[in-house]
């Protein structure tokens, strides 16, 4: 049985966040090299599972943010690949 597959669009800017987190870089960086550049965005394209799992480390980095600018956009980030699932 094929898993189902979504299309994340991330801003670039949301994208090299999630690739800077060292936590999220080693736990997810196989899904980060799904990446295409579409101007602007990023798209990923990743099983519901691997989206999940994106979602919950972003999301857990966003609560452990060091800055508010850094929790605003791993937020922003998880809302985007929430949005998808």
């Amino acid at each position: 049985m094929k898993s189902e597959r979504v299309e994340i669009e991330l801003h670039f800017y949301e994208f090299e966040a999630l690739k800077a987190n060292r936590t999220i870089s080693d736990m997810c960086g196989r899904y980060l090299k799904s990446a295409e550049t579409r101007g602007d965005y990023v798209a990923l394209d990743l099983t519901i599972q691997e989206a999940n799992d994106l979602a919950g480390w972003v999301a857990a980095e966003a609560n452990h943010a060091k800055s508010k600018k850094q929790s605003e956009l791993l937020n922003s980030a998880c809302d985007a690949i929430e949005a998808s699932i």
